[in-house]
């Protein structure tokens, strides 16, 4: 049974994506369901990626409720393949990321880093 703070946290994740500012991003795990999901994107300046033609893309920090069902859960994202489809800027048609890092999680929200 979940605890009170658990339960908190879930409820202010709720919330907080429907805030002005949050928006729509395509989750696509590299196993399971691809799923259209509410998040709150914070994006960064570029980062050099390393790669043979020494490109650089973008890096951005994806806040997602930690929810297998309205979001994302912390125990099925898997770094190594799942990909995000999100508009690197407000008003861009949205293109497909990777999935770098959890960030952060709690009961209610979790970080993801991606870059593309």
């Amino acid at each position: 049974m979940p605890t009170t703070l658990e339960r908190t946290l879930r409820r202010s994740a709720d919330s907080f994506l429907l805030l002005p500012g949050a928006e729509w991003v395509t989750y696509l795990p590299r196993s399971g369901s691809t799923r259209r999901i509410r998040a709150v994107v914070v994006r960064t300046p570029v980062e050099s990626m390393p790669a043979a033609t020494g490109s650089t893309r973008p890096v951005f920090d994806v806040t997602v409720k930690n929810d297998s069902a309205d979001g994302i859960s912390s125990d099925e994202v898997d770094t190594g393949g799942d990909r995000l489809k999100l508009a690197p800027n407000v008003n861009e048609r949205p293109r497909t990321t990777h999935v770098l890092s959890v960030v952060e999680h709690n009961a209610g929200t979790m970080v993801l880093r991606v870059q593309g």
